[in-house]
């Protein structure tokens, strides 16, 4: 089973990378020229990984399927992929050479404040989650909107403006405006299978008990009345990852962000993410990072 890495990005604020072979590195496709499948395997944007931020894939050309919590979409031009944070996602492209996508990737700090700031966003960001998509299909004229917003923005850093952070923030401000506006966008066909409502009961039921130590698939399967080999079976199936995996993966997130905030011990982290004892959590984490909780720590305290 490939492992799905956490990519830390950033710590306040936002940042924008294009992904296409004309502003990527000729040495790293070079390396990897065998094939698209073997350059996925190894790169790890497009291996399964997750982010402690809100990420959006603006799609512009090629051909990709996206993987995110048990669901995998074809994509197509005027697609915009919500992956909200620590879920578990996946880009598998056919062919890099006509790949071209932006990120946008919002840190958690500035998402409160741009909802705090307003009201309707907050209701749109409800609707579309509500939808049980994370593709949402924007109109064309929208589209480029995103589009001419996201390059001033790109235009005006590469320019030295990053001082400037009212008006970049405003500039972001007006794209997620757009992108979450139902107006903006029309019902997503993509979807290449749709998972049944029970397994999103499930991911429901994960996520609001994700920090109980008692969360086993015993316990899941009993309360869903299903045989725990069967469930078993059903989780990995529609998820692509073992549950216990999956639940892992989404307690190590937590804790790498918790680190990152340095308020309370690792000890302390470790149960509060829901692990039994710090040392069966330090034995994942070592084995998830390569390195200790606390080498982690100590490395993101030198970076800031």
């Amino acid at each position: 089973m490939k492992q799905s890495d956490l990519i830390p990005v950033i710590n306040k604020g936002f940042e924008i990378h294009y992904f296409s072979k004309k502003n990527q590195s000729p040495a790293l496709f070079k390396k990897y020229n065998e094939s698209a499948e073997k350059f996925s395997q190894i790169e790890s944007l497009f291996q399964l990984h997750r982010h402690d931020v809100l990420e959006l894939l603006v799609f512009l050309e090629g051909e990709c399927e996206f993987f995110c919590e048990g669901k995998t979409y074809s994509l197509k031009r005027g697609d915009v992929v919500v992956t909200p944070p620590y879920a578990v996602h996946k880009a598998n492209v056919r062919n890099f050479d006509t790949y071209e996508r932006i990120i946008i990737s919002v840190s958690e700090h500035l998402m409160d404040d741009f909802l705090s700031s307003s009201p309707s966003m907050k209701e749109n960001i409800v609707y579309q989650k509500t939808q049980g998509s994370h593709v949402l299909h924007l109109h064309s004229k929208h589209f480029q909107d995103i589009i001419s917003l996201v390059q001033e923005i790109t235009n005006r850093k590469k320019t030295g403006e990053d001082h400037l952070s009212f008006t970049l923030h405003y500039l972001l401000f007006q794209a997620l405006q757009v992108i979450f506006d139902p107006a903006s966008s029309k019902p997503s066909l993509s979807n290449k299978d749709e998972l049944d409502q029970r397994f999103v009961s499930i991911l429901e039921y994960i996520e609001s008990h994700l920090t109980k130590p008692d969360l086993s698939l015993d316990t899941i399967s009993k309360y869903f009345y299903l045989n725990k080999y069967y469930f078993s079976h059903y989780f990995k199936k529609n998820m692509n990852l073992p549950f216990y995996r999956y639940v892992s993966l989404k307690r190590l997130s937590f804790a790498v962000t918790m680190i990152k905030q340095n308020q309370i011990s690792i000890e302390e982290i470790a149960l509060k993410c829901g692990f039994p004892d710090y040392s069966s959590f330090y034995r994942l984490f070592k084995k998830e990072y390569h390195l200790s909780p606390k080498k982690l720590q100590k490395e993101y305290k030198n970076l800031f």
